[in-house]
């Protein structure tokens, strides 16, 4: 947006003005008309505008202030100028006429002008408001009649009694006026465009640019240079020498090493190895600096253009959407909500939570899928299903030989693979503390080291990682570190299971049956009342993974005959439901053991630390039930 602002000489003419700032103005210029008597404090406010438009002492005030800015003069014309002159006449009738304005322009008109108002006319020039004042006076004083001038003479004049008939500006001066500021307007949005666009194409280049001049001062430099040559540690880089910035760079003309324009060296920044380029910057006569290109070295790129490859064969990429996810309930509602919201923070990572089952990895999915990431590599691993030293080669790669039975050729790492992308580390709780430490060095430094490596490589990778267990707890068992879990939790989504969002479970089965009867060539069986009362009184431990199994067998064995309640119960799963015994029951297992329930425990857990089946508990919850009631009617009767 170019903002132009246009001073109005009088207030008469704003109305006007205003309406042509209304025909001019677009999406790419905004134009603001104001009037202001001489020359006030709005001058120096006049920083955010592009294009000024202004006549007499406001025009030169506003040029002496901003030099660097276009200011467009309006100019009055022969015709505005003898307009003035015969309402003078007409007016004052005057014998001798004093004109206050530009002398430059109208010195070769005066014979013309004394003609049109027959008087004697003298040119008084006026500079500013000093010389405007003393014009007025010096005018009466040399014996005029009457005077023509632009508004600040003309104030005086009014102030004082003198005569004095103002210049009106015709439409056509204002708009030739406003016209030529228009194309002033459209050649700065023009070149903005074109710098922008080049400022879109130098930061998105893999390379690191900077433009100097041919002093070696630097000009320029796009978001890798800044990062590469730690330029935010500089109070002012723009206009430092390049060599302050880096002692091995240098640039064409230098003294100190002199370089051709394409001329390449091999330097070492921050340990690493990099390519540096010089092309000279020609101007229309002569060189006027160079550009300074630094890449990575040859054979970091050469890999990175091989895993580039591999990754496409492989399609690592995002599998699903939001649109894949299910959610009516509120609660889960809320959750996608807040997932498209952390989705958009790119750079961040994200810790999702939630027992097993209840779809952490589809959320990961639609997070790098919605995200400006979502061009390039997603990457997923399951941490809890490789040992430690295997999972660490997996994680950063190995080079060759670095360990018994490595390739021969080494290998890329699950990190490198999703370079610029994002990374899923499912069962992030599951990593060996030794390999936490590690991986935390990676999310600080955002480089990794292979196995058996001495080279560090710099990766740009979201990490986005899923826990089933709790990892305050893993903390406090010295099984996770804290200082890990904060990193990892900058963006924290916790997914509900699917006993607590009961709403979910009907649309839930009946989108899974869908897919599965798509998949399977079969028509989806449908649910009777009874058979829907079942599923949704079941309290789904396994969650949405286990919903699905259930629909897969439905789709499988019905073969398209309605399912009802009696079917279902066929299932083991659905055969016996047994309650949960309440919170500070007492139960007593095999052998006289007792134990007392927490406030919350799945029926399946609480088997298992008995080391019974559910039936078993069942019948045991019974029969502790069954007590418990025949001693509250016991303590009734003795009252």
């Amino acid at each position: 947006m170019v903002n132009v602002m246009v001073f109005a000489p009088s207030p008469d003419l704003m109305e006007p003005m205003r309406k042509l700032a209304q025909e001019y103005g677009s999406d790419e210029v905004n134009i603001d008309v104001i009037h202001r008597f001489g020359t006030p404090e709005i001058l120096w406010q006049l920083d955010r505008y592009d294009v000024i438009v202004a006549r007499g002492i406001t025009y030169n005030k506003i040029r002496d202030l901003y030099p660097q800015k276009h200011i467009t003069q309006l100019v009055f014309d022969g015709l505005d100028v003898l307009e003035a002159l015969r309402r003078c006449r007409e007016t004052y009738h005057p014998a001798h006429l004093g004109l206050c304005l530009d002398r430059d322009q109208l010195q070769d008109l005066v014979p013309a002008m004394e003609e049109v108002c027959s008087a004697k006319i003298r040119i008084y020039d006026v500079q500013d408001e000093e010389t405007a004042i003393r014009t007025a006076e010096t005018c009466q004083a040399d014996g005029m009649d009457a005077l023509v001038s632009g508004g600040t003479v003309y104030n005086f004049c009014q102030e004082r009694g003198v005569p004095c008939t103002y210049v009106h500006l015709r439409m056509e001066t204002l708009r030739r006026t406003l016209s030529e500021a228009m194309k002033a307007a459209h050649s700065i949005n023009t070149e903005r465009t074109k710098s922008n666009i080049i400022r879109m194409i130098l930061d998105n280049s893999e390379d690191a640019v900077m433009a100097v001049d041919e002093s070696g001062r630097v000009l320029e430099a796009n978001n890798q240079a800044y990062r590469l040559y730690h330029l935010a540690f500089l109070k002012e880089w723009k206009g430092q020498s390049v060599e302050k910035i880096n002692d091995a760079l240098t640039f064409i003309g230098s003294r100190k090493s002199p370089c051709r324009d394409g001329d390449e060296e091999l330097v070492t920044l921050d340990g690493q190895r990099y390519m540096v380029k010089y092309r000279l910057i020609s101007g229309e006569t002569s060189a006027i600096g160079t550009l300074i290109t630094t890449s990575a070295a040859s054979k970091i790129l050469q890999e990175e253009r091989q895993i580039r490859r591999g990754l496409v064969r492989r399609g690592l990429a995002a599998k699903y959407s939001f649109r894949d996810i299910i959610a009516v309930s509120d609660s889960m509602r809320s959750r996608v909500e807040i997932a498209k919201q952390f989705s958009q923070a790119n750079n961040s990572n994200v810790l999702i939570t939630g027992e097993t089952g209840t779809g952490k990895e589809l959320f990961a999915h639609s997070i790098h899928a919605a995200s400006g990431r979502s061009s390039q590599p997603f990457v997923a691993v399951n941490c809890a299903t490789l040992p430690g030293n295997l999972l660490e080669s997996e994680l950063f790669g190995y080079e060759p030989g670095a360990f018994s039975g490595a390739s021969r050729e080494g290998k890329v790492g699950l990190f490198e693979q999703a370079h610029r992308g994002t990374i899923f580390l499912d069962e992030i709780g599951e990593i060996p503390v030794s390999l936490q430490a590690k991986l935390l060095r990676v999310l600080q430094e955002k480089e990794i080291r292979r196995v058996g490596s001495t080279t560090v490589i710099p990766v740009d990778v979201r990490v986005i990682a899923a826990a089933n267990l709790d990892l305050q707890q893993q903390i406090a068992k010295g099984r996770f570190r804290s200082d890990l879990l904060y990193r990892l939790n900058a963006l924290e989504i916790h997914i509900p299971p699917l006993r607590e969002r009961p709403a979910d479970i009907l649309p839930l089965l009946e989108h899974q049956m869908c897919i599965l009867s798509a998949e399977l060539g079969k028509a989806a069986p449908a649910l009777t009342a009874d058979a829907r009362e079942v599923l949704c009184r079941y309290d789904w431990p396994g969650n949405v993974r286990e919903l699905r199994n259930v629909c897969e067998r439905l789709v499988v064995l019905s073969n398209g005959r309605p399912v009802d309640a009696a079917y279902l119960r066929e299932l083991h799963m659905f055969q016996e439901r047994p309650a949960v015994a309440p919170a500070g029951t007492v139960l007593s297992a095999p052998g006289g053991t007792t134990l007392v329930l927490p406030p919350t425990i799945r029926k399946k857990d609480l088997a298992k630390e008995l080391g019974v089946s559910r039936t078993t508990l069942w019948r045991m919850t019974k029969r502790q039930e069954e007590a418990a009631r025949k001693q509250r009617e016991s303590t009734t009767e003795s009252e």
